[in-house]
């Protein structure tokens, strides 16, 4: 247990202030944390970082997660690559976030393949060369970069090994987050299977139905997701970077993430 890797995406620490996040990792016993830039409609997300972060504001947040003897394993960035019109810009900005987080050394660099509605096969080759430029880019630094599961073109395993199939750059894996493949009907462990791209990343959290029957995300001990297979099976091919709870909900994350880290470590045993 010594030996593995534990961090916390920054999602649901959004409104919670970087040192009150620093002090509950250490309090917890991880020794990472997990950055995020935040859009224009989280302005007041005083947990991410602003897009137009300087360099003694960035020198700033590092001393500060440094007294904490935290370092950072990944940093979000933005980047539409669906986009119909603008793909310059979008892979421009998302190149630009990378030289931003890469004064963080993070070991990763989470992207997004889109959220336009397409899925046609033209934007298939948009999204891989899109990638394939930021992954180049990221590469100057040693940094990796790890394309999340989250519906849309990454619903399932064919279409995320469609996408880096044609991407094939040795610094670009999947973060793979089991609860979104749930969220958008596809069994979790099922897709870990059939997906033939390497996992480089990791995100726990679960999924639960509510009243309505809608499902939510939720605490890995509320949710229905048989987590003990995944385990094996991640396990079974070798991986061995870091194991990340995400619990989304602002309100009671500090409760939430206690829970799941301790529910993580159990099943990692």
């Amino acid at each position: 247990m010594e030996s593995l890797r534990f961090a916390s995406s920054p999602w649901g620490f959004r409104f919670t202030p970087i040192e009150v996040h620093c002090q509950w990792l250490r309090d917890h016993g991880m020794r990472y944390i997990c950055g995020q830039f935040f859009q224009e409609s989280f302005k007041d997300a005083n947990g991410l970082f602003p897009p137009d972060i300087t360099q003694p504001q960035i020198d700033q947040a590092l001393a500060l997660v440094g007294r904490y003897g935290l370092k950072y394993a990944t940093f979000n960035v933005t980047g539409d690559f669906m986009v119909r019109q603008g793909l310059d810009a979008e892979i421009a900005l998302c190149c630009h976030q990378i030289d931003l987080a890469a004064k963080f050394k993070p070991e990763f660099i989470v992207v997004f393949a889109g959220w336009v509605d397409r899925n046609d096969d033209p934007v298939y080759t948009q999204v891989a060369q899109a990638l394939k430029t930021v992954s180049r880019h990221a590469r100057q630094y040693g940094i990796k970069i790890a394309l999340e599961n989250h519906g849309g073109l990454t619903t399932t395993a064919a279409q995320i090994d469609r996408i880096l199939g044609a991407v094939d750059e040795p610094n670009l894996g999947v973060n793979y987050d089991p609860a979104n493949f749930e969220m958008y009907g596809v069994d979790p462990f099922q897709a870990l299977q059939q997906l033939h791209s390497k996992v480089v990343f990791t995100h726990f959290k679960s999924v639960k139905r509510g009243a309505d029957g809608k499902k939510m995300y939720c605490r890995l001990r509320e949710g229905y997701i048989d987590y003990r297979p995944i385990i094996a099976e991640l396990r079974k091919r070798g991986y061995e970077s870091f194991w990340t709870i995400e619990y989304e909900e602002p309100k009671d994350v500090f409760a939430g993430s206690a829970d799941d880290l301790q529910d993580l470590r159990r099943l990692l045993k």
